[in-house]
């Protein structure tokens, strides 16, 4: 294939993105816009297009997942057109940020570049007692390289939000690395497992999500003055976090205050939580989709989160719950039939919904 014929077929993916998916249909976002379309050296980065786009992609999905619980959900229209400097929007840098990297990692390991290997340095080298440096590390460096350049030099300008954007991104892409997970493999007579060789590789996305809405959590509001951030220095900003002497390149940062996400403002792309599902403590049973979830759970949707959010959602918002019963119809008792089908009942159950509705409302 030559350099023209690349060019074009890379110029109708990313058109057959804008006008196919959703995600992309909204593209006024400054990261995925100006990474798939803009910059003189994204011109170069061509055969990345499509990892950024699947990058961009999980990291949307990522985000809603993670907010599902909260007031602000992550929805589409308020990730593509907010440019309010907040706590959440800090998040979806971060996590756009990290998306990319993660995928270029992944498809790097997979041999889709040809620039792009095994991080072999370290093989032969003593990590611990009992085990060495081996096999097929996941390319962390050229990832975090690449995803630096992409996402850094679609942001032009040196403005407050510009500065602020920068320090999330770097964020995003040390939390891949710092949840970056070692696999080893035994060597030893009868598998005695006398000696080990160990590689690290990035694990599921989801728990560099989660790590991510764990700095959320934890952002850090700053001024911005003389063109750097500096701390804010405003703790009722920041809750459950710990004040810091200096801003660290590992947290999330943020410049404005969030605004109601109670109520609705469609100008940016706030949906509001009527209407909105949430859940109780019986809810959070094997028939709810928080099923894996236990008491102990530490990942910000955890247990406790989800059962508190009809409060959350509801009641501090000024809202009442509203609970309807709902019959739900799946395939149930499937059995194998010689040769070669499944066969199947139809099973039907009543659950209850628990949605915010304003006070007094018919709905």
């Amino acid at each position: 294939m030559d350099i023209f014929t690349a060019v074009v077929r890379h110029l109708l993916l990313i058109a057959v993105l804008l006008f196919n998916v959703p995600v992309f249909q909204a593209i006024i976002w400054s990261p995925a816009s100006n990474v798939l379309l803009a910059g003189s050296k994204s011109k170069s980065h061509v055969t990345y297009v499509e990892s950024v786009s699947a990058g961009i992609q999980k990291a949307v999905q990522e985000c809603q997942y993670q907010f599902k619980w909260d007031k602000w959900n992550c929805p589409e229209a308020s990730v593509f057109t907010n440019t309010q400097a907040t706590r959440e929007m800090s998040f979806v840098q971060a996590i756009a940020s990290a998306g990319v990297m993660y995928t270029l990692t992944k498809n790097c390991s997979q041999g889709s570049f040809e620039d792009c290997g095994c991080d072999e340095r370290r093989n032969g080298d003593t990590g611990g007692e009992g085990w060495t440096w081996g096999g097929c590390s996941d390319n962390v460096r050229f990832s975090e390289r690449m995803a630096s350049e992409i996402m850094d030099d679609s942001e032009e300008s040196q403005d407050a939000i510009t500065v602020m954007n920068l320090h999330n991104n770097e964020a995003g892409r040390k939390t891949v690395k710092q949840t970056l997970q070692r696999s080893c493999k035994c060597h030893g007579v009868s598998g005695s497992c006398s000696l080990q060789t160990c590689w690290n590789h990035v694990g599921n996305f989801r728990v560099v999500g989660d790590e991510i809405k764990r700095k959320y959590f934890k952002a850090v509001r700053v001024d911005f003055v003389s063109g750097k951030l500096i701390d804010g220095n405003r703790p009722e900003d920041r809750p459950r976090a710990v004040m810091t002497a200096s801003l660290n390149r590992r947290d999330l940062v943020f410049l404005d205050q969030s605004p109601d996400y109670c109520r609705a403002n469609l100008t940016i792309g706030i949906t509001g939580t009527a209407g909105r599902e949430c859940m109780v403590r019986e809810d959070v049973g094997d028939s709810s989709p928080s099923s894996s979830l236990t008491e102990d759970s530490t990942t910000p949707s955890s247990f406790r989160w989800v059962k508190q959010s009809c409060s959350r959602l509801c009641r501090s918002c000024g809202m009442e719950i509203r609970q309807t019963e709902v019959v739900i119809t799946s395939s149930c008792n499937c059995n194998f039939v010689w040769c070669c089908q499944v066969k199947c009942d139809t099973c039907r159950r009543t659950v209850t919904r628990r949605t915010c509705q304003p006070i007094g409302s018919l709905l």
